[in-house]
């Protein structure tokens, strides 16, 4: 079994992050994740002093990278700056307007938050928000965890080329097709479902695989005949179970001191099963845009219905 790309920063890398995470403290007392981000661009290069970041997410290939020795904090502002940094690393950190106009997600198990990411249970294999267009999905997951300890779930990771490689000739062909259907916006702002008919798989010459999968969101299209909608329910069916399967090959348990980098189209992800009464965790989320899509946008807080 390969092994995932991983980063160890330097101490003299952790010790730059450290002074550029107090400088934004400092400069923006009490403030917003976007005051935060503001100074950021405004005044730092953050990609100048840290470009191992940005060189090793860069020649990963569509795999996410585990990123160590990072500094840790009690403090749970300090941990957002440092993710959102890692963000700015790579990309441009950006909110979802009709999701949850943040530009932090905590995940931890609560009964007071309606994402799935919110319960202990397994978190089915997934690339967030995968029916947005290409001009607003987010390209990059960054995590980062605040708090992890006890017995630390695993997060499960599957790069899209190793899913396939266990999926026959004649299922990849049938996720190659506009045979399915994404079901949307029903939980976001947005006061209707919108439907969207896409492909599953999508292969450019020289770029890894783009694997779509968002829990419920996909099913064949009802416009297909039954022996079409069955090979599709089937080609999805399959899809899952080698994603869950390459998903815990890969997973690890992400401990404070770390982050994962995740390019979110070509590596689905999960979570699997919390104890609750055995794990405290609370992991900290950014989404990030390539720099060119996020410019389109005049704002960092984006419109899903782009």
């Amino acid at each position: 079994m390969r092994t995932m790309p991983s980063l160890e920063l330097t101490l003299e890398d952790q010790n730059r992050l450290t002074d550029l995470i107090e400088t934004v403290l400092e400069n923006c007392p009490g403030q917003t994740e976007f005051r935060y981000l503001s100074y950021v661009r405004q005044q730092l290069e953050v990609r100048k002093e840290l470009p191992c970041i940005e060189e090793a997410f860069a020649a990963s290939g569509g795999d996410p990278v585990h990123v160590r020795h990072l500094p840790q904090f009690d403090d749970v502002e300090r941990s957002k700056i440092l993710c959102l940094l890692l963000g700015e690393a790579i990309g441009t950190c950006v909110a979802y307007a009709e999701y949850n106009h943040s530009y932090i997600t905590d995940i931890r198990p609560t009964t007071l938050s309606s994402e799935k990411s919110s319960g202990t249970e397994l978190l089915s294999m997934h690339n967030d928000l995968a029916w947005a267009s290409d001009n607003c999905r987010p390209r990059t997951l960054v995590l980062v965890p605040h708090v992890a300890s006890g017995e630390v779930p695993k997060t499960l990771l599957a790069p899209a080329r190793d899913v396939l490689e266990l999926l026959a000739e004649d299922t990849k062909d049938t996720l190659r097709l506009r045979h399915f259907e994404a079901r949307s916006g029903s939980a976001l702002s947005w006061g209707y479902e919108r439907v969207r008919r896409m492909e599953l798989l999508i292969e450019e010459e020289g770029k890894p695989p783009v694997v779509r999968l968002n829990f419920g969101t996909y099913t064949p299209a009802v416009s297909l005949g039954p022996s079409e909608r069955e090979r599709a329910s089937q080609a999805l069916t399959e899809l899952s179970q080698a994603a869950l399967e390459i998903g815990r090959q890969y997973g690890i348990s992400i401990r404070k001191g770390e982050s994962v980098l995740i390019p979110n189209d070509h590596c689905v992800h999960g979570r699997d099963t919390i104890q609750p009464d055995r794990c405290e965790r609370l992991l900290l989320r950014s989404y990030v845009l390539p720099d060119a899509i996020a410019a389109r946008h005049g704002n960092s807080m984006v419109q899903l219905s782009s």
